[in-house]
């Protein structure tokens, strides 16, 4: 049985992206998070790379996401 201080009971829902096609589209996804809250971005095989510069200029200072 998990203990009471379990940090993936208050985290919040993991958000995951599957083989996004643009940069834009994760930073712009890791601001939406962040302006909510949420803070676990998990990636599946995104198209131009990881880490990107521009998904990084789209997150729009959303870089703990």
């Amino acid at each position: 049985m998990p203990a009471a201080n379990d940090t993936a009971k208050t985290a919040g829902p993991a958000i995951i992206l599957v083989e996004p096609q643009l940069g834009e589209n994760i930073g712009m996804v890791a601001r939406a998070m962040a302006n909510f809250g949420l803070s676990e971005l998990r990636l599946v095989n995104p198209r131009d790379g990881w880490p990107s510069e521009k998904a990084r200029a789209a997150a729009s200072r959303a870089d703990h996401v």
